[in-house]
């Protein structure tokens, strides 16, 4: 069981959402996340003002994930590495972003106990609307519920945020989203709380940027059966992004996210610990 509960939730929370909702509230500055630091903050300290541009943009974007037994004698972790290449088309009208997202290729590297990737079919389409609460997925895009999609989700769920109408060195505020997975045969929800906090201008790749900086709380719970034994699965973890706006031509150009995540997956009446580690990086593509 160890090995199969280890696979099946090494790329749950890097792929997970078939339904969500963000909620913004205001809220207080917070501490900066562990993340690679960005270039030098320049001397402006706005404000600023993001829209999100209409038109089509492409993203590459890199994920690994590891996870590592914590109920075994000896030591046992597994890696995964992912690749995708996607593109988002905006449409605006009004308040409202309609969107179309396409995974066209991803590409998956395992290490450890894992085993065979499973095949997916590519190309995998999103479509759906964003306003100012929600992000709702047309009825056709939820039903297409596997790997491939499910990433997609998740990456729509970083890519699309509620950003206040003025931005400032210093000003925060925060939203919540609700996240249904849909891998291994074992729903799980997680709601994960979102704090965001404006750092300032900074240089990126030569060009001015806006950085944004996001910290997350995180709390899971699935339940459901693999072969035939009752599973059920309780997790919680923090997670961290720091975000890189350019308010001149509506675009996140890069976008950097970490999480950190223990699991409890009882099986058979066994209670197995898992810790998971998962980064990813979300950089312009052509």
């Amino acid at each position: 069981m160890r090995r199969r509960t280890g696979s099946w939730y090494l790329l749950a929370y890097l792929s997970a959402a078939c339904t969500a909702s963000t909620v913004p509230q205001p809220g207080q500055p917070l501490p900066s996340p562990s993340l690679p630091n960005p270039a030098p903050i320049l001397a402006a300290a706005g404000p600023w003002t993001f829209n999100y541009a209409p038109g089509a943009i492409a993203y590459q974007i890199s994920r690994t994930a590891g996870i590592e037994s914590q109920s075994d004698s000896g030591s046992h972790r597994e890696m995964s590495t992912n690749t995708t290449h996607e593109l988002l088309t905006l449409e605006l009208s009004g308040d409202t972003i309609h969107f179309t997202a396409i995974i066209d290729t991803s590409s998956t590297i395992t290490q450890g106990a894992i085993g065979p990737v499973q095949s997916v079919q590519v190309p995998v389409q999103l479509s759906g609307s964003f306003s100012s609460d929600s992000l709702i997925f047309s009825s056709d895009s939820a039903e297409k519920c596997n790997p491939v999609s499910s990433t997609l989700s998740a990456d729509l769920h970083n890519l699309l945020v509620r950003f206040p109408i003025q931005l400032s060195q210093g000003s925060s505020w925060r939203d919540s989203v609700e996240l249904t997975a849909c891998q291994g045969m074992i729903p799980t929800t997680a709601h994960i709380a979102r704090s965001y906090i404006v750092s300032g201008e900074a240089a990126y790749q030569g060009e001015p940027v806006l950085l944004v900086q996001r910290t997350d709380s995180i709390h899971a719970r699935g339940e459901g059966a693999q072969q035939q034994h009752r599973v059920t699965l309780e997790a919680s973890g923090s997670g961290s992004a720091t975000y890189y706006i350019s308010p001149a031509s509506g675009r996140i150009v890069h976008i950097d996210t970490g999480q950190d995540l223990d699991l409890a997956i009882t099986a058979s009446g066994k209670i197995h610990h898992f810790k998971q580690s998962s980064k990813e990086e979300f950089n312009l593509g052509r």
